[in-house]
């Protein structure tokens, strides 16, 4: 008896290529603690759409948020699968990335939230207007509104030219 299972992606009116067209080729999967209210926070203050949650005995096993261009997985922490949640404490040990239409607005709205903020709205060299909050789940976001139309390659340029600034300050007069 032969296994007939593809082992080849999949192309079709739903998927291309082994993604369903739904998907991004990159998801970020997050173990939160409180992954309900989680996903409330996030469809509530980011404006993201719940796609699809699994629970196991009332458990959040596995849940997909749609964020228009971008996807993110989250569940509770499993030890069975060696997922754990994010150390304690105030240090964060990674950020997600998120663009909005309006980062002030959606700042007051996770602060009104719960969320904490790191950096407040403020313009950067990229051409957006930037600010980082960490969530009631101790999840880091850079939140974003690109402010000036200009190419990525002018937004790198940018930015690479203010990360040098940084590297050629004069030394310590000490040494």
């Amino acid at each position: 008896m032969t296994d007939a299972t593809p082992t080849t992606g999949a192309n079709g009116a739903y998927t291309t290529d082994g993604r369903p067209n739904s998907a991004t080729s990159l998801t970020p999967f997050l173990a939160i603690p409180g992954a309900k209210q989680a996903i409330e926070f996030y469809r509530d203050v980011f404006g993201a759409r719940v796609v699809d949650v699994t629970e196991f005995g009332g458990v959040v096993a596995h849940a997909d948020l749609d964020f228009g261009l971008g996807l993110l997985q989250l569940g509770e922490p499993s030890p069975d699968y060696h997922l754990v949640a994010a150390p304690a404490g105030d240090d964060d040990c990674y950020s997600m990335g998120l663009y909005v239409s309006d980062v002030d607005a959606v700042v007051e709205k996770a602060v009104a939230a719960g969320a904490t903020v790191r950096e407040a709205p403020a313009p950067f060299v990229s051409g957006d207007r930037y600010a980082s909050i960490r969530d009631p789940f101790g999840v880091r976001w850079s939140v974003m509104t690109r402010v000036e139309d200009i190419s990525d390659e002018e937004s790198s340029r940018r930015v690479a030219e203010w990360a040098e600034s940084f590297s050629s300050a004069p030394a310590d007069a000490a040494s």
